[in-house]
């Protein structure tokens, strides 16, 4: 895997990556497996790794990854904020 692009993106308090991977005779990387290379690579703890895209061409063994990687937990709650499913038969949140 190789890192074709960085931008610093301080007001947002992340960096956005583009990377390249090869998967010779294996399917596309999972994102649980990618957050854990892109982690080990660039030294930031897995919490803080987001993975936007994965593109992949067809009949290609070859991966294109756009990820985040913010600052602090704060700022990656901020933008990467899970939403909630709702319960049947469950009052509503106030």
């Amino acid at each position: 895997m190789k890192a074709i692009y960085k931008e610093e993106m301080p007001l947002l308090k992340r960096t956005k990556f583009e990377f390249e991977i090869e998967h010779i005779n294996a399917k596309t990387p999972s994102n649980q497996e990618l957050i854990k290379k892109i982690a080990d690579m660039e030294k930031a703890p897995a919490e803080l790794v987001s993975i936007k895209h994965i593109y992949t061409n067809y009949g290609l063994a070859k991966s294109r990854i756009i990820a985040f990687i913010y600052k602090d937990q704060k700022t990656y709650d901020l933008f990467e904020k899970k939403k909630e499913k709702k319960v049947e038969g469950a009052p509503a949140a106030k």
